[in-house]
């Protein structure tokens, strides 16, 4: 049977949405913290790449086994609507690019040339290092994980009680988890100043998962702008 989205739907159980919320504060914080303590005290000094694909695998097992009928609701909601999905998918990239123009520039005149995103800086430096490995997880098990997260879990669940709330949240959570362990580990607090370069992304991929009522749509549009961005650092 076909289905027919004519307004955003929490297609989340209640299950999925405890498990989720469980889950979070340790994707976000609590691991982490622990391959940061790796990397810093392992004897001959930890790999980050290990660390890195153990976070991300860790984070894709945890998505397949507590929402597979979620994600498998998805694929049948991406199927049958698949035109309005595309036009969705669109509008959410150009208004993600605008955006993103906006961040930067409001980013450079504060910080001017010095500006530099250490998260960046550090995923630059192991896709040099690493470049098929860290293409797989930046494009495709990092998006999974994250959208699942903010975007099924977060913003999903506070959309029905509170617009705007599910918006500010969503996004200003995905920011701070892109950039606070640099803030702390370098004592510079500036440093959240990078939360701006995450914002756009984080409103248009919400904006898209509402608009489509399918996962699948802000996953693929986060794929899409990782896997730019990570082309980007290898030129």
């Amino acid at each position: 049977m076909k289905i027919v989205i004519t307004g955003f739907l929490d297609t989340t159980t209640k299950g999925q949405r405890i498990a989720g919320y469980i889950y979070l504060p340790l994707h976000v914080f609590v691991i982490p913290l622990f391959a940061a303590m790796y990397l810093q005290y392992a004897p001959n000094g930890g790999n980050e790449l290990y660390a890195t694909i153990g976070y991300y695998s860790a984070g894709v097992a945890f998505c397949l086994i507590a929402f597979w009928s979620y994600l498998r609701a998805g694929y049948d909601i991406l199927c049958d609507n698949w035109a309005k999905n595309a036009l969705g998918f669109f509008l959410a990239y150009v208004m993600c690019l605008l955006l993103t123009y906006l961040a930067a520039a409001v980013i450079f005149l504060v910080l001017g040339d010095k500006a530099s995103n250490p998260n960046n800086d550090a995923v630059n430096s192991l896709v040099k290092q690493y470049p098929q490995v860290m293409l797989g997880i930046t494009v495709f098990l990092a998006p999974l994980v994250e959208e699942v997260l903010f975007r099924g879990v977060l913003f999903g669940s506070l959309r029905a009680k509170h617009r705007t709330l599910a918006f500010v949240l969503s996004m200003g959570l995905f920011a701070f988890y892109h950039v606070w362990e640099y803030a702390l580990g370098q004592q510079d607090w500036m440093a959240l100043i990078y939360m701006l370069e995450y914002l756009p992304a984080g409103y248009a991929l919400a904006w898209l998962y509402e608009k489509t009522n399918c996962i699948w749509m802000p996953v693929f549009l986060h794929m899409l702008i990782n896997a730019l961005a990570t082309a980007a650092s290898t030129m």
